[in-house]
């Protein structure tokens, strides 16, 4: 077992699955999701890549998708079977997969992938997978973003050590440039940025929490009044077709 594999087991143990609502911090990307998928996955074939605990698969799954959720974590896939077991959810199936299998089980209609893209390496071999489990249709990807060299560098320098968190494994590392032009030979791929998300990760790492308001403040005022920054934020939309 790998070491990420180690470490997403046990941080998935313990933690409680829901259908996700409006106030979950990653509801806005499935909507923007849903959005892209056309609006109504009704009956469509979607995969839930690094579904983790499932939320996606079943906020996808309640609007009558048929999904296949995959994850490399035993824990995860294990706590999503057993709870369409026991609420009776019959369109949402569990797979413990890596993301290069993906091939090995499509066809689909939509793929949707939360913080995921990051973790896979070799990057190019996942790519043809994931055009070959998804010939037509699209996908949609919410992602972090390596493009702010002052972040990559605190993230180089200063988290995991002294008083500094690390909330990731030791193997990733955010979505590159290089990467997205991946991506983009064998896709059309369109980068969206829904929010200036940069401030704010002062609170997240540095200050415990404190401050987290006024960071939000300065993270829209740059948004608003400084576009040509956008592409700075730590958060990206990847829309696949």
């Amino acid at each position: 077992m790998h070491n990420s594999e180690v470490f997403w087991d046990h941080r998935y143990t313990d933690q409680q699955l829901r259908s996700p609502g409006p106030g979950d911090w990653h509801y806005p990307s499935l909507v923007a999701a849903l959005e892209h998928f056309g609006g109504d996955v009704t009956n469509r074939r979607l995969l839930d890549l690094g579904c983790g605990l499932g939320e996606a698969s079943l906020f996808f799954a309640d609007r009558g998708a048929t999904v296949v959720s995959v994850d490399t974590s035993d824990v995860a896939i294990s706590a999503l079977r057993a709870y369409c077991m026991d609420h009776g959810i019959s369109n949402v199936t569990p797979m413990r997969k890596p993301a290069e299998a993906i091939a090995n089980i499509g066809p689909f209609d939509f793929v949707y992938g939360s913080l995921v893209l990051h973790h896979i390496e070799p990057f190019d071999e996942f790519v043809l997978a994931l055009r070959a489990a998804l010939p037509r249709g699209k996908a949609f990807f919410w992602e972090n973003n390596a493009r702010s060299s002052l972040l990559m560098w605190a993230r180089n320098h200063l988290v995991g050590k002294l008083w500094v968190p690390k909330f990731g494994d030791k193997e990733e590392s955010p979505l590159t440039l290089s990467e997205v032009k991946t991506l983009t030979q064998l896709f059309h791929v369109a980068v969206v940025y829904p929010e200036f998300y940069f401030f704010r990760l002062i609170s997240q790492y540095l200050t415990r929490g404190r401050g987290e308001s006024t960071f939000k403040q300065l993270d829209d005022l740059t948004y608003k009044m400084m576009p040509r920054f956008r592409h700075h934020s730590y958060y990206q939309y990847l829309l696949l077709s």
